[in-house]
């Protein structure tokens, strides 16, 4: 369940960083993009990938009655799930205004997930791994006699557990958020959501497969490979994407198949840090520049490892 993805030539340096949240926003936005210009292919595209829209607003509703019974198709004949379903079990990660930012990452490592920040059963605030790395680690601050509430992003929008997924991804999208808080309606916290979690509860690898074929099937708008072209390498050679390496290799692996090149998801351009580097020194580069990866390259420039904010919690913080 990466969220994450280096990309590297066949040489194995480093060209680029898929993030798979980037590549959810630029499908859903070239779809909107089609759907305004209202043309017969446009619109054919629209109908095959817009069971990631939601009902969530007039744009979606329109596009849900484009599509019919599309999306039920795409569910196997159901209907989206709602978030209730999708955190039926599942504990949420709750800690209180007081708690310090060494016990908030000892229970976000454990979960996985960001903390709401719960006082006397309102939900006050949100704390995410990007918090971590760069307001608490990248400043060196003291995680022990830190509370969280002092660095927390404060009152943070939430959604109700009836919200169904598609609708979920449409609020993320509109928001650029990547993680939703999912209360009742009188305030009572069940979870939090994130993009990864609504990847997963909205349908299989094959569904998944046909929605970023058939966005990658609109026009281009020219900006796609302008990231990775940018870094000094010409992806413009179609390939197929190996599977299971951790990473993306523009090597063809499988002739006779449609092969579309990596470019076509407009990796990012990377933020490097060296194997020599600190964990300091690379949270404060993250930081910096807004950064939430860096792939890591050995002495000799090749790939090394990865990175993340996520990491930092797991393997720093809760440690």
């Amino acid at each position: 369940h990466f969220r994450h993805l280096p990309v590297v030539d066949d040489s194995g340096a480093v060209v680029g960083l898929l993030d798979i949240a980037k590549c959810l926003n630029d499908a859903i936005s070239k779809l909107e993009k089609a759907q305004e210009k209202s043309s017969a292919a446009a619109e054919d595209a629209v109908k095959q990938v817009t069971n990631l829209q939601g009902a969530g607003n007039a744009q979606s509703e329109m596009l849900t009655q484009l599509l019919g019974g599309l999306v039920s198709q795409a569910f196997g004949g159901k209907s989206s799930p709602t978030l209730r379903s999708l955190l039926a079990g599942k504990p949420a990660t709750v800690v209180s205004p007081g708690t310090n930012l060494r016990d908030v990452g000892m229970v976000m490592a454990e979960a996985r997930k960001a903390a709401l920040v719960v006082d006397e059963g309102e939900l006050v605030g949100i704390f995410g791994f990007k918090d971590m790395m760069s307001r608490a680690i990248a400043k060196e601050l003291p995680l022990e006699l830190t509370a969280v509430s002092t660095i927390m992003t404060p009152n943070p929008e939430s959604v109700s557990p009836d919200t169904t997924v598609l609708e979920a991804l449409q609020i993320m999208h509109d928001n650029r958020f990547l993680t939703l808080p999912v209360c009742e309606d009188d305030g009572t916290v069940i979870g939090l959501v994130g993009v990864m979690d609504l990847v997963y509860g909205s349908g299989g690898a094959d569904g998944w497969r046909s929605i970023f074929d058939s966005a990658m099937d609109l026009a281009d708008d020219g900006s796609e490979v302008s990231s990775m072209n940018s870094y000094g390498t010409s992806l413009s050679t179609r390939r197929q994407l190996p599977k299971n390496d951790g990473k993306v290799s523009l090597s063809a692996v499988e002739e006779g198949k449609d092969e579309r090149p990596v470019s076509k998801l407009r990796p990012k351009k990377p933020m490097i840090a060296s194997v020599e580097d600190s964990v300091l020194s690379v949270t404060q580069m993250l930081a910096s520049k807004r950064g939430d990866a860096a792939l890591v390259t050995g002495l000799n420039g090749g790939l090394a490892g990865i990175i993340t904010d996520t990491d930092v919690t797991r393997r720093v913080v809760a440690k």
